[in-house]
């Protein structure tokens, strides 16, 4: 039975109210904030739902985590120290067990008093009232975050869409295969025909703007000048799930590749401690121009 998961926020002194789906998904990707909770922690619920045909069957659990804001409203930084500390906590499990058996136990007890809560049954009977609501006051109020809803996508969009950017991949293959001269005239010859092909004028332009991006960070290899980032990726391997994902990202701004070096030589022993037998440290250097294309918050 397929399930989902429902998110109730509750504030000190005022009623729960329910997270959408969309705002907890912008707040984990950092591209959405609650201004009006800056700088305090707030407990979030979080409720697993058996579905049946799309609709709540029942219940399969309930838990509470402790969610840190920051001075804008966001929490993506608070969960990222979360995750870390939760590494953290595996590897003392691994390392410290037969030296100093209280240490673990130590430090997983702070890490629930910062970071989880218990619901008690009155708050899981006022989210079962919301989920399966008998009157109008049963529903509770939604959450605010401050990014825009975007306008809905219709089948015949999504379908459009996806028939003219199935070949996106191969127009950067090309463009990548071009060393200077190539990409110099590519640029120039792209920016012509958007001047004589009015129609298709955007089109040209933008391939010019992608030969011109790769004309610059093959510059910036060769100089080792501009602004350089010294990046370091925590990889997270999951055995049962099949799968990996890079759960925190560290990085420094540098002036220069020869600083990003050094100082992701920096990172790399400054958090050592993070690599284990499920845990990956990837460390790389990268133009700001790369940095920029993936996506990785400032």
């Amino acid at each position: 039975m397929p399930v989902s998961v429902r998110y109730f926020l509750f504030p000190e002194d005022s009623d729960p109210l329910r997270l959408s789906q969309r705002l907890v998904d912008g707040l984990i990707q950092g591209k959405d904030a609650m201004p009006q909770y800056a700088d305090t922690k707030q407990r979030v619920m979080g409720v697993v739902i058996q579905n049946e045909d799309g609709k709540p069957t029942n219940v399969d659990r309930t838990y509470g985590a402790i969610w840190t804001f920051d001075e804008d409203g966001a929490i993506r930084e608070g969960l990222q120290e979360a995750v870390s500390e939760a590494m953290g906590l595996s590897d003392a499990s691994r390392t410290c067990e037969k030296v100093v058996p209280l240490r673990p136990q130590l430090k997983r007890k702070r890490f629930e008093e910062k970071y989880r809560w218990e619901p008690s049954p009155s708050d899981i009977d006022r989210v079962i009232r919301d989920i399966w609501p008998k009157k109008k006051a049963d529903r509770l109020k939604d959450a605010k975050g401050v990014s825009k809803r975007r306008p809905a996508l219709t089948f015949e969009a999504k379908h459009a869409l996806g028939k003219v950017s199935g070949g996106f991949w191969e127009i950067k293959l090309e463009i990548d295969k071009l060393k200077e001269p190539g990409l110099r005239g590519f640029a120039f010859e792209a920016r012509k025909r958007a001047s004589e092909d009015l129609e298709y004028r955007h089109l040209y332009n933008a391939l010019a703007d992608m030969a011109v991006a790769s004309l610059e960070i093959l510059k910036r290899e060769k100089t080792g000048k501009g602004v350089w980032y010294a990046v370091l990726e925590v990889m997270m391997t999951r055995p049962d799930e099949g799968y990996s994902e890079v759960v925190r990202v560290f990085c420094e701004k540098c002036d220069g590749r020869e600083a990003a070096v050094a100082a992701t030589r920096k990172l790399l022993v400054e958090h050592a401690n993070l690599f284990n037998d499920h845990t990956d440290l990837q460390a790389s250097v990268m133009t700001d121009l790369e940095w920029e294309v993936r996506a990785f918050p400032d």
